[in-house]
């Protein structure tokens, strides 16, 4: 239930995004009522702006944000996505634009006209960045300066934000559920979780609330929505993208670097939104952030070789991959080899050496500021055992990491256990020094010693999980961790759906599976276990497409070829 703080917060915020949807949807009408307005949310990005600049017959800038105002709603009432509502601004502010655009002619800005939700982490003017804690609720961004770089820049180049979107409790999780908004659930399914933590972005993305979407990444938070609700999403890699302005659940902390990137669709929108912020953040164009220094990288448009050198794999060693996304990386290698690509199979540094790096560095503070967050709210169940290991008595804690690897037998799981917990400064460096060696081996195996252009990998182990599994099951995120640790650029794009009659489980696939089998027991076990082809059926199926740091282009470039070849629908 939580302290009267909570409840007082929870009931205040959700009676206010209540009466702000229900006020729009009684002023406009209903997303059901209006299928006229399809034209207008399935179109590109692109197709948008251009359609307003070229006074296409219908398409004003008011038009539109009605179309995708109504779409939210909708998105709203399917899966409890939205946090905080800007309508009623962002439709006097499309209204102005058309007034000024008939009387000057002029339209300005690669998103002139074109609506915008972003996470709950981007501060924006006038509505709080709670990201679901009731200390942070009721602290709205006052000053223009106070907003997110990538705001600042959305705003100059035409854009308006309409919307903000759920995010899980601390942000370290993929359940996507918090005591002040509640739980979001999965676009094609109310039972499962959109992932998370960008996921309340990715659920609007899909169900076509907003034609942009933008959300962030430290640990898989941007990769794993997109995967689980079927969207396109980038993990940049930090220096060309400002990440001011966004409100940090820990703040100073750089043994991990999180960076902001977009989402939306198609990866063609990706590239859209990609060399639009990129540009103006190489030109700054008189946007302040803060002092936060950039790389001075213009966008580069990609020039593909004929012949690509593609790396892929289907297994980590540290969780089996299941059939259904295992199938998703061979059919999209069998795809390119199919267009005239090499693709070789790549045997990456061990994923669970990165996953023990990540507990490391995330916990050397035991979490406290993590979970000072929260505050006096209740702690999410997601986040249960993320922290553990640092909550248990030092000698408690050992005891119970022995137990796993020697009684138990799961060397795994334990290895990674017995990282969650505080460290001193030493032991703080010596992990940020694992972490450059992992980083360095791998960078040099895959770019230099293996030369490739790209690398095609699952996202995670399974489909989008259903409400509740997470809680014992967040190492799932070794897959998305590794790319954070390595710090490398990383598209996601969906490939596939589960098949009932492809996807299901062979009665020796664990077999000598060198996993954890603590958690392949709770995915693939028992008389209920996480993953399960049939129930799964329809599930959309992403792939991860990898790339050096600051190669955006080439990555996106990559996905865009990839994407023609899938003729995912």
């Amino acid at each position: 239930m939580g302290s009267g703080q909570t409840v007082r917060a929870r009931d205040a915020k959700q009676a206010e995004r209540e009466r702000l949807v229900a006020e729009m949807e009684d002023q406009l009408g209903l997303a059901s009522e209006h299928p006229e307005d399809e034209q207008y949310i399935s179109a590109s990005a692109t197709e948008i702006v251009a359609s307003l600049k070229g006074r296409k017959a219908g398409w004003t800038v008011e038009r539109v944000m009605v179309a995708f105002i109504r779409a939210a709603c909708d998105a709203q009432r399917k899966t409890n996505c939205l946090t905080e509502i800007l309508f009623q601004d962002a439709l006097e502010r499309a209204r102005t634009m058309d007034k000024d655009f008939k009387a000057t002619g002029r339209a300005e800005g690669p998103f002139w006209g074109l609506p915008s939700s972003f996470k709950d982490t981007y501060n924006v003017l006038s509505v709080d960045s709670s990201v679901g804690c009731s200390i942070y609720c009721d602290r709205p961004t006052i000053e223009a300066d106070e907003e997110a770089g990538l705001v600042k820049l959305y705003r100059k180049a035409g854009g308006i934000p309409f919307c903000k979107t759920n995010i899980p409790q601390t942000l370290l999780a993929f359940e996507c559920r918090n005591p002040i908004f509640g739980a979001t659930s999965n676009p094609y399914s109310a039972s499962r979780v959109p992932g998370g933590s960008s996921g309340g972005e990715a659920a609007l993305i899909t169900l076509k609330g907003t034609p942009l979407g933008w959300g962030s990444d430290i640990g898989g938070s941007l990769r794993i929505p997109a995967a689980y609700s079927g969207c396109c999403g980038l993990k940049p890699v930090r220096g060309r993208w400002p990440v001011s302005g966004q409100r940090r659940t820990v703040k100073g902390f750089e043994g991990i670097k999180g960076n902001v990137g977009p989402m939306a669709r198609t990866v063609d929108d990706l590239i859209l939104q990609s060399r639009t912020m990129i540009n103006m953040a190489a030109q700054k164009d008189g946007v302040s952030f803060g002092g936060e220094p950039l790389i001075h990288a213009p966008w580069r448009e990609y020039d593909a070789p004929k012949k690509l050198r593609i790396g892929w794999y289907t297994d980590d060693k540290a969780i089996r991959t299941s059939p259904a996304c295992a199938r998703a990386v061979e059919e999209s290698v069998a795809l390119l080899r199919n267009a005239g690509h090499e693709v070789v199979e790549f045997h990456p540094p061990p994923a669970s050496q990165g996953l023990k790096i990540f507990a490391a560095l995330t916990s050397a503070d035991g979490y406290r500021q993590l979970l000072g967050n929260t505050g006096p709210d209740p702690m999410e169940p997601a986040m249960e055992l993320v922290v553990l290991g640092s909550r248990l008595p030092r000698f408690v804690h050992w005891i119970a990491t022995k137990v796993i690897k020697h009684l138990l037998q799961d060397s795994l799981f334990a290895d990674c256990f017995a990282q969650s917990r505080p460290k001193s400064v030493h032991e703080l460096w010596y992990w940020t020094e694992q972490r450059d060696l992992y980083a360095n081996a791998f960078r040099q195996q895959a770019w230099e010693t293996d030369n490739f252009d790209a690398i095609i990998c699952p996202v995670q182990a399974v489909p989008a999980l259903e409400h509740g599994r997470t809680k014992f099951l967040s190492p799932l995120c070794v897959q998305t961790v590794v790319y954070n640790v390595v710090d490398s650029t990383v598209g996601v794009l969906p490939v596939t759906r589960v098949d009932r009659s492809r996807d299901a489980i062979a009665p020796d696939f664990l077999q000598e599976s060198p996993g954890s089998w603590i958690l392949e027991k709770r995915v693939y076990g028992g008389t209920d276990p996480a993953y399960d082809a049939d129930r799964m059926h329809g599930l959309p199926v992403g792939v991860q497409v990898v790339g050096p740091a600051w190669e955006e282009e080439r990555v996106l470039g990559v996905m865009r070829l990839l994407e023609s070849l899938v003729g995912y629908k």
